[in-house]
C-alpha cells in the first residue's frame, strides 16, 4: 500500500486540486470482484507441464481417402451444356435445360452469364473455401463480416449457387 501511497503523492504534483473519496464495497459490486480476483491466491495449483516423448510414429501408412460427397452442382448443367445428356427425370431435365440459358460452358469452365457484368467462374465448395479463405487473408485486417467477404468473390468473378 506504501508503493500505492507513493505513486499517489507522484502523480499529485501533476494536478491543482484533487479529491479521494471512498466507496463502500456492498456499494460497489465490480470493486467487489476485484477485490476478490486480486487476493485469490494460485499457488496451491500445480505447475507442472507433463510431456510424453513417443519412441515410434502414431500412424504407418500413408493413405489418402476421397472426401468428395459424387457430384457437384455444376456437373448436371456441364453434362448438357458439353455433351447434350440430361437426366433421366423430365422434372429435373426441365430444370436443367432452363438454368442452361444462364450458364456458358468455355475451355471446360463453367460460367455463369452476366448482362453487366463479366461473367462469373463457377466453382465447387471445395474451391469456395479456399477463395474464401484466401480473400479473407487479404482483407482481415479490417475484420469483415461476410457479407463483404461475399461482395469481393463477385467482383473477383466467382460464383456459387448459395453465395448470397
Amino acid at each position: 500500500m506504501q508503493r500505492y501511497l507513493s505513486k499517489v503523492h507522484q502523480l499529485a504534483a501533476y494536478f491543482k486540486s484533487f479529491e479521494i473519496q471512498r466507496i463502500l464495497r456492498s456499494q460497489s459490486r465490480r470493486a467487489n470482484a476485484l477485490s476478490k480476483l486480486a487476493s485469490t491466491s494460485f499457488s496451491a495449483l500445480n505447475k507442472t507441464v507433463l510431456v510424453e516423448v513417443l519412441s515410434e510414429q502414431g500412424y504407418l501408412e500413408d493413405k489418402v481417402y476421397s472426401v468428395s460427397s459424387g457430384d457437384s452442382w455444376m456437373d448436371p448443367l456441364v453434362r448438357f451444356l458439353g455433351h447434350g445428356v440430361l437426366p433421366d427425370d423430365k422434372v429435373a431435365a426441365r430444370k436443367i435445360q432452363r438454368k442452361s440459358a444462364r450458364y456458358a460452358l468455355r475451355d471446360g469452365y463453367l460460367y455463369k452469364r452476366s448482362y453487366l457484368g463479366p461473367w462469373l467462374k463457377c466453382i465447387t465448395v471445395e474451391e469456395r473455401e479456399k477463395v474464401l479463405r484466401s480473400i479473407h487473408e487479404e482483407i482481415c485486417g479490417t475484420h469483415v463480416e461476410y457479407q463483404m467477404l461475399v461482395k469481393k468473390a463477385l467482383l473477383l468473378g466467382y460464383f456459387w449457387p448459395t453465395i448470397r
